[in-house]
C-alpha cells in the first residue's frame, strides 16, 4: 500500500468520463490527421456493434448493482462506499465500469479502422490503473480490509 508521500496529485482528480472523452477525442484527431495507420478490419460493423452492446450491458448492470445496494457510484468518493459488491460483472472484474469504457474506446478505434488509436489503449489502461483504480483499491482496503483483500486476490483488476 502506498504511503501519503507516494501518492500522486492526480489520484482521483480527473473524472474517468473526462479521461474517456480525452482518449475518444484523441482517436478522432489521429484518424483525421494521421490516417497512415488505417487498416481494413473484417466484419467491422458487427464487431463494433458487439463491443458497444456488451459495454452497455456491463455498464448498466454494474450501475444497477450499485444503486440496488445503495452505495456510491462516484469515482471521486470511494471513501463513501458502504458495501462491497462482488456479484454480477464484479465476479469477473473488479472494475467493470472502467472495462466498459475501454470497450467503447476499442470499438471506436475499430470503427475508425485506425491501428494507431488501438495502439494507444495501453495508455488508457495505465492512466486509469495508476490514478483511479489503485487509489480506489486503497480506500477499499481501508474500509473492507480482509474481505476486500480476498476479493482482490480472487478477481482480476481488468479481466
Amino acid at each position: 500500500m502506498a504511503t501519503q508521500s507516494e501518492r500522486h496529485f492526480l489520484e482521483l482528480k480527473i473524472p474517468p468520463a473526462v479521461i474517456f472523452a480525452v482518449f475518444a477525442l484523441f482517436f478522432w484527431v489521429i484518424d483525421a490527421y494521421f490516417p497512415v495507420f488505417d487498416v481494413d478490419i473484417p466484419f467491422r460493423p458487427a464487431l463494433v456493434a458487439f463491443l458497444m452492446a456488451v459495454a452497455l450491458l456491463i455498464a448498466v448492470w454494474s450501475l444497477l448493482l450499485f444503486y440496488r445496494n445503495e452505495t456510491t457510484v462516484h469515482a471521486h468518493k470511494p471513501h463513501d462506499t458502504e458495501k462491497l459488491i462482488t456479484s454480477g460483472p464484479y465476479k469477473h472484474t473488479r472494475n467493470p465500469m472502467y472495462l466498459s469504457l475501454s470497450m467503447v474506446l476499442i470499438a471506436q478505434a475499430i470503427f475508425l479502422s485506425d491501428f494507431l488509436a488501438l495502439m494507444l489503449m495501453p495508455g488508457f489502461y495505465a492512466y486509469m490503473t495508476r490514478f483511479q483504480i489503485i487509489p480506489e483499491e486503497r480506500h477499499m482496503m481501508e474500509i473492507f480490509g480482509e474481505e476486500y483483500e480476498e476479493y482482490a486476490d480472487e478477481t482480476p483488476r481488468w479481466l
